[in-house]
């Protein structure tokens, strides 16, 4: 993992990136052939780290970010919406630019003001969403 502090930016980042980029088309080679060739995404989790080490880790590439704070806009980076999202936030989130994933939808109610604002935002792509479900049948899940 890339530290702040350990490289330089540059080239911590870019190699940090490269070589989990390799690890990762090295595990899709030794997939069994019975599994389906899906290729897998890397999304780069940017929550905590300032803004100029996301675009670092843009121009080397990234495009796919995982945020869990509401962002103003960026590049063309494919924002993915990470941990719990409050019914009070969604308006908010669904105008942010490149919205592309939104992980984790936990109940109905919010999945129904998800897509209602997503409607209304008028976008002709769909919004992609996780949803999470409760296997266990505990109440505190």
């Amino acid at each position: 993992m890339w530290r702040a502090g350990s490289m330089s930016t540059e080239v911590g980042l870019g190699l940090a990136l490269r070589t989990v980029n390799e690890r990762v088309q090295q595990a899709v080679a030794r997939r069994p052939p019975d599994l389906p060739a899906i290729q897998p995404r890397l999304v780069a989790v940017s929550k905590t780290k300032p803004a100029d080490m996301v675009l670092e880790a843009y121009s080397h590439g990234q495009r796919i970010f995982g945020e869990n704070y509401i962002l103003s806009s960026c590049p063309d980076i494919r924002w993915h919406f990470i941990g719990h999202l409050q019914k009070q936030n969604v308006n908010k989130l669904m105008a942010v630019p490149h919205l592309a994933m939104l992980e984790t939808v936990d109940s109905m109610k919010l999945a129904d003001k998800v897509n209602t604002s997503w409607q209304k935002k008028g976008c002709p792509e769909r919004l992609k969403v996780m949803v999470q479900i409760n296997t266990s049948g505990e109440e505190s899940e």
